[in-house]
């Protein structure tokens, strides 16, 4: 009788431990990736977010001039358009659109000093979601606006 060349049954059953405890730690290490990934991708759009609040912002004051800010409302206008902002817990409205960004510590100021509500031309706020990082926006005036005012 011919003997035949393989494996023991316990070779086998080693091998298949050891492939299952490294698929699993494969596994273990994709999930980690993957999250990772989610945590990155998040963070991004957080700042996409807030570069388009940024932009937006800038925009506004520079097209509009001065705002008019109360009880979490800043509102501009001029004779042939208006736009305004709510400021809420975890988000900020511009007209109809959602900006998902928590603004926390919001600081209006009129000609370089502090106002509480009324005319504004900048404002300070931080993003909560990115470690309340500060952003700074203001309006641009030229010495025709003191004359005119």
């Amino acid at each position: 009788m011919n003997k035949l060349k393989a494996f023991t049954l316990t070779e086998l059953i080693v091998v298949m431990i050891i492939s299952t405890i490294v698929i699993s730690l494969a596994f273990t290490a994709l999930s980690m990736v993957k999250r990772q990934i989610g945590h990155i991708q998040k963070r991004t759009e957080i700042k996409n977010e807030l570069i388009s609040l940024e932009k937006v912002l800038y925009k506004d004051f520079n097209w509009y001039g001065l705002g008019e800010f109360n009880t979490n409302r800043l509102k501009f206008k001029n004779p042939v358009d208006s736009v305004k902002y709510t400021f809420e817990d975890n988000f900020l409205l511009r007209n109809k659109d959602t900006i998902k960004i928590a603004v926390s510590n919001l600081a209006l100021y009129l000609d370089g000093n502090t106002v509480k509500k009324g005319k504004v031309d900048a404002l300070k706020f931080e993003a909560t979601d990115l470690n309340n990082r500060a952003t700074f926006i203001y309006t641009l005036k030229d010495a025709a606006f003191y004359l005119n005012n």
